[in-house]
């Protein structure tokens, strides 16, 4: 077998990436949508909003921390050598059966059956089979989230759109929008697997040609995604026409900055749009990066990645035993014919017993030396009385 390719600096690479995509993206995105206000050109308002940077860091910060945890929990992720000391429970210290047989194999089965761990899948068969690139396959990952985020972005106002009016509770929008949204997002991680196997070589392949001919960078599409899922939720809720007293969300996220800074903060009036594109976009770009971290090492065991490979058609199997099976007997009865040519033809000197008087002999033993030992018992108690 020739030797794998080293993938160690696109995985470093794709590290910062994922960082990039956590701290930079949002604070990126929500600086051009609301830092520099165009209407202050011309008029008499200032062109800086400097008095959003308090709301604009802790916001991107908080809304890509979230996404990440939101991608790894909703996701399944487990690394490699988690599952193989039996899942996070022995590793955090929950649980003493470290490395615990059933626990390792029910947290194998956790990482097979897990959205990340058939994203793993997917990537590193791309790799290894398809002879790409990680950072083509990431690439082309992207491309094929993309749709899912606008889709994502969009599933908690059309709930909105066709929950009964009757169910709705005043005030409570925003959690109803919210439940809307972690039910999406679970739907979309388990089935992102299936549509990503079909579709990936050859997003994988557009992906190549443009960063060839236009020369984009890893951020640029994040940027791009988030100002046509921005545009998109904008046009929709203004279909919608949703109350936007009863989200609640701009005094919500004004006390929670306010309790962690010691200023007034600014929050704009349609912020809760910016968080559901946030909440859309960054969680499924991360989760992506994430899988192609994990699948792109060179050594992942066999239990993950060749799972197909040790399944055993039953129809070859039973046609095995079969053939054994006969030549068994074909070996037994040219053994008992030479027997029976070295004994002169007469009757062989043993006799074939069964299993049920085998069963019987050796109850009869037991029953023998069991009354010899209560023989036994019986003549020395008497004699120790005499």
């Amino acid at each position: 077998m020739a030797e794998r390719r080293s993938t160690f600096l696109e995985r470093f690479w794709l590290t910062i990436i994922v960082c990039g995509q956590v701290l930079l993206a949002p604070a990126i995105a929500f600086s051009a949508t609301y830092f520099i206000d165009f209407g202050g050109i011309l008029g008499e308002r200032a062109l800086l909003r400097v008095d959003l940077i308090p709301w604009i860091l802790s916001g991107s910060l908080g809304y890509g921390i979230l996404s990440l945890i939101l991608a790894l929990v909703v996701g399944g992720w487990m690394p490699v050598s988690v599952a193989d000391k039996g899942g996070w429970m022995p590793v955090l210290g929950a649980s003493r059966l470290i490395k615990d047989a059933a626990m390792v194999d029910r947290a194998r089965t956790h990482l097979l059956t897990s959205p990340s761990g058939k994203m793993m899948q997917i990537v590193n068969r791309e790799m290894i089979d398809g002879e790409r690139t990680l950072l083509e396959v990431h690439g082309g990952l992207q491309m094929l989230a993309a749709p899912l985020q606008i889709l994502l972005a969009i599933s908690p106002l059309l709930m909105l759109k066709f929950v009964p009016s009757d169910w709705l509770i005043p005030n409570r929008l925003l959690e109803l929008s919210m439940v809307g949204y972690l039910v999406s997002l679970a739907l979309i991680l388990r089935s992102f697997p299936n549509f990503a196997q079909r579709f990936v070589g050859a997003a994988s392949t557009v992906r190549r040609f443009l960063v060839t001919v236009t020369k984009i960078n890893w951020m640029f599409p994040v940027l791009i995604l988030w100002l046509v899922g921005r545009i998109i939720v904008g046009f929709a809720f203004d279909l919608i026409q949703p109350d936007v007293s009863q989200w609640q969300q701009i005094a919500l996220e004004k006390s929670i900055i306010e309790a962690f800074l010691p200023v007034n903060v600014e929050v704009p009036e349609t912020s809760f749009l910016d968080m559901l594109v946030a909440l859309a976009v960054l969680p499924l770009a991360t989760f992506t990066t994430m899988a192609v971290l994990g699948g792109g090492r060179n050594d992942l065991p066999d239990w993950l990645v060749n799972t197909e490979s040790q399944w055993e058609d039953l129809e070859d199997s039973g046609q095995l035993l079969l053939t054994d099976g006969s030549e068994i007997e074909t070996e037994d009865e040219e053994s008992d014919l030479q027997n029976d040519d070295d004994n002169g033809g007469s009757e062989p000197d043993y006799v074939d017993e069964s299993e049920e008087a085998i069963l019987v002999k050796g109850n009869k033993v037991e029953m023998l030396s069991a009354l010899a030992k209560a023989k036994e018992t019986t003549e020395s108690n008497f004699y120790d009385d005499d």
